[in-house]
């Protein structure tokens, strides 16, 4: 009898096999190989695998066909999303369908992929990255990525802390990661298998800005969770019980302080487990149709949205964490989501970290040392698909201990983690069998004649993002007293006049430039006089 989740799992393989159009064999062979990569420390150091059966001279043909349509000349940037959009495509079809939240969750974030020192690199900025070091600041020097993840409904998966990575693309000096998240979650909501489910997507800060608020008000199957910042200065919907005879039109109502807010709208206590087993009581307090401080550009004043206050406490009330945690929560379908379904969807926003943290340390996601800045954004997409490898084989894995480790790897539940099915992935694929064909020696290559001298790549400037550009350089120079025609001629002329005067007449003139001192003025009444009356 043939086993329906070997069957799915083969099934998968071969759709991801047809979609490459050229170099699909050695794709095919370089996941594998990734996925089976515990300790490689380098990328030319994965040819080394039993299952990449080429040599290492592949692995850069493959980075650079790896989203071709033709061959002769270099695929657009448009080439590019149209077929990046038909791997999403396929790995959305693979998810889990909401089952019983009644929605499909997601999350997206940036990552940074530090090049300090490839000078030879294009487009290199400044990005953000934690620096545990006191003294420094959090930023380095490279590319930023974001990527947007699908957080599986099923109980072990989340235990587990699995993610399904769905699209990744590169955030170029001149966007911002906010914005190609908005676009990236417009793909997924409205291009897959996903535009007839209601999605929520949870970010952090950065994505509770203006344009994420009227972007996802605009669509009907979309709700978004972001946490907000202290300080935010919100606004109740104005009423419209007041009629102004004149002027302009009330567009904003009570202000709500955060630091001592006003009557919420609903409020409800629950209590919760933590891991640990500790009982916690969470105090969820919501307000709803609030509003955002716009502009004449982005008038956030017609886009309400719902905020959320969470404060946990322990049993003798003392507070876990000292600030209260504030929830963003935007859409059509926001009074779908329930107070705690936010707070608990916002809680596994952080699972996206662990596939930071796992593909930068064993899927080698930073390690690539390209110089071609369009091979490096290829290699995070072979990050992607073999972590999809990963996931979609955790089924078949089987618990591997190594001879130095004491405790041994027992399978408790029939999932296992990213790292165990990693180390039985050589044997899961050898069960499983590939797509590929086996490679056929066509000679080998005469390569570079005697005497042929390669010319060395140009070095990149290093951009800095807050740069002014010449036209508002000059605008700004006009501006200043003295940055025109006619400041430059004044100066001159005095300069002229200066020098053909005399000492004394020297003095004078400087003299007459000094500015003028004023006395102190003296207080004539006591400091203790009484207000004056007021009529």
């Amino acid at each position: 009898m043939i086993n329906p989740i070997v069957t799915k799992f083969q099934t998968f393989r071969n759709r991801l096999f047809g979609i490459f159009q050229y170099r699909a064999c050695a794709t095919m062979d370089l996941i594998d190989a990734v996925s089976a990569a515990t300790n490689a420390t380098s990328i030319v150091k994965i040819s080394l695998s039993d299952l990449f059966r080429r040599t290492y001279s592949s692995i850069t043909d493959v980075l650079d066909c790896l989203f071709r349509s033709d061959l002769k000349k270099l695929p657009t940037k448009e080439d590019t999303l149209k077929k990046t959009l038909k791997i999403t495509q396929l790995l959305a079809e693979e998810c889990s369908l909401p089952q019983e939240k009644g929605f499909a969750l997601f999350a997206i974030d940036c990552t940074a992929n530090p090049r300090i020192y490839a000078e030879k690199v294009c487009d290199r900025t400044f990005v953000h990255a934690p620096n545990h070091v006191p003294g420094q600041k959090p930023i380095t020097v490279g590319h930023e990525y974001s990527v947007l993840v699908h957080l599986p409904d099923k109980p072990i998966e989340q235990e587990l802390h699995w993610v399904v990575p769905l699209s990744v693309r590169r955030v170029e000096s001149n966007e911002s990661g906010p914005k190609v998240g908005l676009a990236q979650l417009e793909e997924i909501s409205h291009e897959t298998i996903f535009k007839n489910q209601f999605c929520v997507n949870v970010s952090d800060a950065a994505y509770s800005n203006r344009k994420w608020i009227i972007e996802v008000s605009k669509w009907s199957n979309v709700v978004h969770i972001a946490r907000m910042r202290g300080n935010r200065k919100v606004y109740r919907m104005p009423s419209f019980e007041i009629k102004k005879k004149r002027g302009r039109p009330i567009l904003y109502g009570d202000e709500i302080l955060l630091s001592d807010p006003s009557q919420p709208d609903l409020e409800e206590i629950t209590t919760v487990t933590n891991r640990k087993g500790r009982i916690l009581h969470v105090n969820l307090t919501r307000w709803n149709d609030v509003i955002m401080h716009g502009s004449d550009e982005e008038r956030t004043n017609e886009y309400p949205f719902d905020m959320l206050r969470v404060i946990v406490k322990e049993k003798n009330g003392k507070l876990v964490y000292r600030r209260p945690l504030w929830l963003m929560i935007t859409g059509i379908k926001r009074r779908e989501v329930s107070s705690l379904q936010a707070h608990t969807s916002y809680g596994r926003r952080y699972d996206i970290e662990h596939y930071f943290r796992f593909g930068k340390q064993r899927l080698s996601l930073v390690r690539s040392q390209t110089s071609e800045t369009r091979h490096e954004e290829n290699w995070h997409w072979i990050g992607v698909l073999t972590y999809n490898m990963l996931y979609h084989a955790k089924e078949h894995g089987q618990g591997v201990a190594h001879p130095w480790e004491k405790r041994k790897v027992h399978i408790i539940t029939p999932t296992q983690r990213p790292s165990q099915v990693q180390r039985d992935y050589n044997r899961i694929i050898r069960g499983i069998g590939t797509p590929a064909a086996i490679p056929k020696p066509r000679g080998k290559s005469p390569g570079r004649q005697t005497g042929v001298k390669v010319g060395q790549r140009p070095s990149q400037p290093l951009i800095r993002k807050f740069k002014m550009n010449e036209e508002k350089q000059s605008s700004l120079a006009s501006k200043k007293p003295g940055g025109n025609i006619k400041g430059d001629a004044l100066r001159k002329n005095n300069s002229e006049v200066i020098a053909k005067a005399s000492g004394s007449e020297k003095n004078a003139i400087k003299e007459r430039k000094k500015p003028m001192r004023y006395s102190r003025m003296r207080r004539i009444w006591p400091k203790n006089r009484q207000a004056p009356m007021r009529c």
